[in-house]
């Protein structure tokens, strides 16, 4: 398996496990921290369209890290995501180590291969889910298994 269909896996993955968090939150919303797992969630969505128009050189002017998505909303604009995730992969099959520049928020100019961004983007969506775990276990909720070895099992 190349570098390609490798970060394409991971992508239908992060789908997968983005859709396991999305299930457990509307079953258990109104729990105690609901709000919070709610933000982080849309955060994914958030951070994954910056993400892709500082790759794909669009204006950013508009899109908020932190929007204000309810559950569907979010969910419904990471799988569009996940879409144009894949074109831009597939499109850039042979590229995956090129240098992307773009600017963080805070204005800062960074030059980083297309890959370890690809990379990022993945991690820092597991790093949220894993927010929304604590939130549901602190709430006596058994979080949904979003390991990545529970997806190769299914997959």
């Amino acid at each position: 398996m190349n570098t390609s269909d490798h970060v394409l896996r991971l992508f239908r993955y992060d789908n997968w496990a983005n859709e396991q968090v999305l299930l457990s939150l509307q079953d258990n919303i109104g729990f105690d921290g609901s709000d919070q797992a709610v933000k982080y969630f849309a955060h994914i969505a958030g951070s994954q369209k910056m993400w892709l128009a500082r790759i794909q050189e669009t204006s950013i002017e508009d899109i908020a890290i932190w929007p204000d998505y309810g559950l569907a909303d979010a969910l419904q604009h990471l799988k569009t995501l996940n879409q144009q995730w894949k074109q831009l992969i597939e499109s850039n099959n042979n590229n995956l180590n090129r240098i992307i520049s773009y600017k963080n928020s805070k204005g800062t100019s960074f030059e980083t291969s297309l890959s370890d961004i690809l990379f990022h983007v993945i991690i820092h969506g597991q790093h949220h889910r894993a927010q929304i775990a604590k939130l549901l276990r602190n709430a006596k909720i058994d979080p949904p298994a979003t390991d990545f070895i529970f997806f190769s099992r299914a997959n």
